[in-house]
């Protein structure tokens, strides 16, 4: 009898050991779940990629076209395309049998639907512009539709790569309102599972998926504003990847469990002059807060080496032009700049003029830590030319850019080069008239009629020549003081596989584009 109860003691014991083994993701459990948990910088307000652009667009959608590693548009959604010889009427035949997320199949009528969804004005959709010379929309058939234009608009097949969205799941009323923008449905690879605010975002593996089928099987998007939180949260396992500062890159190239990868970027930061301000409206002062900033010690000092120095929205392009105004660090030369523009130097080293102090506020997000540091650095760097410059870091939801000094931007694409310069620098782009991001009511007749030009031009030379003179333009009228490009640099659990590098846009936007093809060599 005390042999049995010995013996019925250990076999309780065991079975509560293999009990626990078979609980998948509990802490020691020897079987880990197939899922990638992604630190997200922010969350987003919405998941309708017409209405607000986030970094999971490419695993929840897919549109007529995507981008490929070298970040040139190939047919996605479509099998194939065809182009009038006056470039004016495309002709898309859809691949067959694709699904939406909710099991209905994607005809043509969706696409015309999405296009027509981001022309109307109603919809306040941030693409419009990509598509308003777009002159008619024609289905031939379920698979078939015809799109015309006014005119030749090269950068078309990049503006098609926007994400098709189902007709069928959205009934009349405003889209804005729409129960679609938080249960989005799509034919991307990962369809949406649930939304738990404030905390994470889950999107599960789409087997009906018309291409490569996932390996990983759930994705989590993990809300943490903090890069201190992130970097420790990556270092503990608690999430598998996360964008990290240039001044924690050191800390991990240690971490056995963690690999650093370090991805060209054309994304860059910079000083957003505020029109509206009285300021910014003599050149001649934003020419020399430019000549004021040190970029070289920028990347050095606050990039730590992640980055290069900034002085053209263009710079990762084809098309950048390196015989413009690059703005190198020049005291002298701002000194006397200001002196020209009357703002002389007063016995507290401070400079005026009429009266009124040369000071300023610098707004950038408290959650960016980069671009804080940053500005308080070249706001640091401001006073060795009499400038009194303060730094305001705030919450997102407290800022107005519209109604800052001057603020910390972040852009750069390294898509076709219409993407973020029209939707920045063109005057009728302002945010306070339209949906476009010239945040800054930057306006100059020369630059929006070359940015018109380039985008309608057809001859890659002649694209070439106009958007070399744009960056020429914007540089003696700057809208921005250009600092630096900043390299994407994520550390992911060693034990992924199936990252492809290409160079990201801004904030390491791209990063995800084939996650599909990711798998885990442990699991």
């Amino acid at each position: 009898m005390h042999h049995s109860k010995k013996y019925a003691l250990i076999f309780f014991v065991l079975l509560l050991v293999l009990s626990g083994c078979s609980k998948v993701g509990e802490p020691g459990a020897k079987v880990k779940e197939n899922r990638l948990v992604y630190a997200s910088e922010s969350e987003f307000e919405g998941l309708n990629p017409i209405l607000e652009e986030t970094n999971l667009d490419a695993l929840l959608f897919r549109g007529l076209m995507r981008f490929d590693e070298n970040n040139e548009p190939i047919e996605d959604i479509a099998e194939s395309f065809t182009v009038s010889p006056d470039q004016l009427t495309y002709t898309f035949v859809l691949k067959k049998d694709i699904k939406f997320h909710d099991g209905t199949l994607l005809s043509s009528d969706d696409v015309i639907f999405t296009i027509k969804s981001i022309l109307d004005d109603e919809n306040a959709s941030f693409l419009k512009s990509d598509f308003t010379v777009v002159d008619s929309l024609k289905k031939v058939d379920e698979q078939t539709l015809e799109l015309k234009l006014r005119q030749p608009f090269t950068p078309i097949l990049d503006k098609l790569t926007v994400p098709i969205l189902p007709e069928n799941a959205f009934e009349k009323g405003s889209m804005r309102t729409s129960n679609f923008n938080s249960h989005p449905i799509g034919v991307g690879p990962y369809m949406f599972e649930k939304w738990d605010r404030g905390n994470s975002l889950t999107l599960k593996a789409y087997n009906d998926f018309h291409g490569t089928k996932p390996s990983i099987e759930k994705v989590i998007f993990k809300f943490i504003p903090d890069s201190n939180v992130r970097a420790l949260q990556l270092k503990s396992g608690e999430v598998d990847i996360a964008l990290l500062d240039p001044v924690q890159v050191q800390a991990f190239e240690k971490e056995q469990n963690v690999k650093i990868y370090n991805v060209d970027s054309a994304d860059y930061r910079a000083i957003l002059f505020n029109m509206r301000k009285d300021l910014w409206k003599d050149v001649k002062v934003r020419h020399a807060f430019s000549y004021a900033t040190d970029r070289s010690q920028i990347v050095k000092g606050i990039l730590k080496g992640y980055g290069t120095e900034a002085y053209s929205p263009l710079q990762k392009h084809a098309y950048k032009n390196k015989n413009i105004e690059m703005f190198e660090y020049n005291i002298e030369k701002a000194k006397e700049l200001l002196d020209n523009a009357d703002w002389k130097e007063g016995k507290d080293g401070f400079r005026y003029k009429d009266g009124e102090k040369l000071a300023f506020t610098i707004t950038a997000p408290v959650s960016d830590s980069v671009r804080v540091n940053l500005a308080n650095y070249a706001a640091e760097g401001f006073k060795e030319i009499g400038a009194d410059v303060k730094v305001d870091a705030l919450d997102w939801g407290s800022i107005t850019i519209e109604e800052a000094d001057a603020f910390m931007v972040g852009w750069g694409s390294p898509y076709d080069a219409d993407h973020h310069t029209y939707i920045l620098f063109n005057t009728d782009e302002s945010s306070l008239t339209s949906t476009g991001y010239n945040f800054g009511g930057y306006s100059n007749p020369k630059i929006d009629a070359l940015l018109e030009q380039g985008r309608l031009s057809t001859d890659v030379e002649e694209r070439k020549a106009i958007y070399m003179e744009f960056q020429k333009e914007l540089a003696l009228d700057p809208p921005y003081d250009f600092l630096a490009y900043v390299n994407a640099v994520f550390g992911i659990n060693k034990n992924v596989s199936g990252v492809k590098e290409r160079t990201l846009g801004h904030h390491g936007s791209g990063f995800l584009w084939n996650v599909e093809e990711w798998s885990w060599n442990d699991r």
